[in-house]
């Protein structure tokens, strides 16, 4: 059976999950954009009503536009946004911390830049806690709620426990999205390792079903192929001599349709097994398991088929399932064979237990068949049960033109004494 050619399913690496789709860039600009435009508008209503008195309003300004940039970059550049928002915000601000909100647009992009693994937890918490302070310093010009300018003196405004809770603040935000990168890490591993898993459970089941139809072809091929061999040279044997001996023809006919039957209850037993339900995951049993017995009673059609075979078998101890099915099925193959490619009138069949090995050889003096071309399985099956029991088989001609089948099965202590 020749395989079907698949698609190969390629797994999803950990470095797929999170990056931006096609639109989403865009989709993150106009959002940015947006947020940025609202910032602004509500800055502008809030300043020109009478109970809302900020001393700076440009710091509102710059808290409202780097946030604009946190948002609308931080997918696509996440690295570019964090070292942006914390080294630019800080410069553009001017005035000092005015309100803790205003520190939100630096722990975001903290967050951000730590979560896409773009910038380690170490070096994340200090450039952020750097930048934090950076916010205490006034210093440059800022504008006033009247938009007015004025220039701001150097001078820090720090208080040790005011930045130590900042800095906390910081190094949290960092943190947070280290372990959020971590955890994306570990489930992008963890889908991709189960659509590997999925993909080998496939191919597993695939190889499964081909070496099912493989052995449930070869089973067929073996049990039927012997009965009709049997009766085409018993049919040709029985044209040949009709001229001279009628009566062959009348004996022939009642051994070919002995032998129809027997290859048809075969052919319903092996049909019959494959329709009944068997457990999930089990292969059926194609037929019950032919012993060494069965070699005799190939041997007999053999003989009814007009060629002598001189048989011998073992005394003893049954032999294990597979060895003797394989026993049964490589001889009866191999006299099949004898019946289709060979011309001789006599065959040899020897199976022997020798120390912990059950030997089969199966001869034949020959002449072959010349001209005559099978292209069929029968050896490659052979060659199948023999490799599957761990059996080796050896086939080939003989020095007096016949051929002959050697096979050596290792058996179980308790069977070969």
């Amino acid at each position: 059976m020749q395989e079907t050619a698949r698609t190969p399913t390629v797994a999803p690496t950990p470095r797929d999950v999170g990056a931006p789709s096609p639109g989403g860039a865009a989709r993150d600009a106009a959002l940015g954009g947006l947020v940025g435009l609202a910032w602004c508008a509500a800055v502008e209503v809030l300043r020109s009503s009478d109970w809302w008195n900020p001393r700076w309003v440009s710091a509102w300004w710059s808290c409202g536009l780097a946030l604009a940039v946190v948002v609308a970059a931080w997918r696509r550049h996440p690295r570019a946004t964090f070292w942006g928002v914390v080294v630019g915000y800080p410069l553009v601000y001017r005035t000092g911390l005015q309100s803790e909100l205003h520190l939100v647009p630096l722990l975001a992009a903290a967050f951000v830049g730590a979560r896409a693994g773009a910038v380690g937890p170490v070096l994340g918490a200090a450039a952020t806690v750097g930048g934090t302070f950076a916010l205490l310093v006034p210093g440059g010009p800022a504008l006033t709620r009247d938009l007015e300018v004025w220039r701001l003196p150097w001078l820090p405004l720090v208080d040790l426990s005011y930045s130590v809770a900042l800095a906390a603040l910081a190094c949290a935000a960092v943190v947070l999205g280290a372990v959020v990168h971590r955890l994306e890490r570990t489930s992008a591993d963890l889908a991709a390792r189960n659509a590997e898993l999925r993909r080998m459970q496939a191919e597993r089941t695939e190889r499964a079903v081909l070496a099912e139809r493989n052995r449930i072809a070869r089973e067929l091929h073996d049990v039927v192929a012997h009965h009709v061999s049997a009766i085409v040279v018993r049919a040709q044997a029985a044209n040949r001599v009709a001229g001279r001996r009628p009566e062959a023809t009348a004996e022939a006919t009642a051994w070919i349709a002995g032998a129809g039957k027997e290859a048809l209850a075969a052919m319903r037993g092996l049909v019959h097994v494959l329709r009944t339900d068997a457990p999930a995951g089990a292969p059926a049993a194609l037929a019950p398991t032919p012993g060494v017995d069965e070699v005799a009673r190939a041997a007999a059609r053999l003989r009814d088929a007009g060629v002598a075979v001189d048989l011998t078998l073992p005394d003893g101890p049954d032999l294990p399932a597979d060895v003797a099915l394989a026993v049964a099925r490589i001889a009866q193959e191999a006299l099949t064979n004898v019946l289709l490619h060979s011309h001789a009138t006599r065959a040899e069949v020897r199976v022997e237990r020798v120390g912990a090995s059950l030997h089969l050889a199966v001869r034949d003096p020959g002449p072959s068949r010349g001209g005559h071309a099978s292209g069929g399985h029968g050896l490659v099956h052979m060659r199948e049960r023999a490799r599957a029991c761990g059996a080796h088989l050896e086939t080939g001609p003989t020095g007096d033109g016949g051929w002959e089948v050697r096979a050596s099965f290792p058996v179980p202590p308790e069977v070969a004494r």
